[in-house]
């Protein structure tokens, strides 16, 4: 489904369609990551990416760990390299609260929605309850499109580690755009 199309779906739909989206562009970020990691631990079967960390959280730590000391990487490419994992850290942490949290509704505008957590971590128990934050579907594609981005960055760590050349790979150093449907589009040909 194009975005005009999502776009004009009630805010409801928007919403549902737009969590799926999240959680299908996250699920991509996630299976590049896993064969990052199994290239940053020296390895290059691709089975092996079903024994690295079943958390996400632990498998990007990791990644980002593994980085500075892997000799496939070269030095060049580190900063880039550990730049892309820490943007997929924070971005996987983002698309927690969209799929972990209850939207709902806004209880003035049915235009408007909210997120808020349904659990709190054992640090703030007894603490007040934290107000809902407001939620956009303009947010949600937003981190759709950062997904898609911070996903092809990672490809570009991958690619940078299995050329032969080990030289940075253009997805980690020239802009592009990145499109609704997964794919990218380099600055020279984006849309002005």
């Amino acid at each position: 489904m194009d975005l005009e199309t999502v776009n004009a779906l009630p805010m409801a739909d928007q919403m549902t369609f737009l969590r799926g989206r999240i959680l299908d562009e996250a699920l991509s970020m996630e299976a590049v990551a896993r064969y990052l990691h199994v290239r940053l631990m020296g390895g290059s079967d691709l089975d092996s990416a079903l024994d690295t960390p079943q958390q996400f959280q632990s498998l990007i730590d990791e990644c980002a760990e593994l980085a500075p000391r892997c000799e496939r990487l070269h030095k060049r490419v580190q900063p880039l390299a550990l730049d892309a994992i820490n943007e997929a850290d924070r971005l996987y942490k983002l698309r927690n609260r969209f799929v972990h949290d209850a939207l709902r509704n806004n209880l003035v505008s049915e235009q408007r929605w909210e997120r808020f957590r349904l659990s709190r971590p054992k640090r703030e128990a007894g603490r007040p309850m934290p107000d809902p934050e407001p939620v956009s579907a303009e947010e949600m594609v937003a981190l759709t499109f950062d997904l898609i981005r911070t996903t092809w960055r990672l490809r570009g760590v991958l690619w940078s580690m299995i050329g032969s050349s080990q030289e940075a790979s253009p997805f980690l150093t020239h802009p592009f755009a990145p499109q609704w449907d997964g794919t990218f589009l380099s600055l020279g040909d984006a849309p002005a």
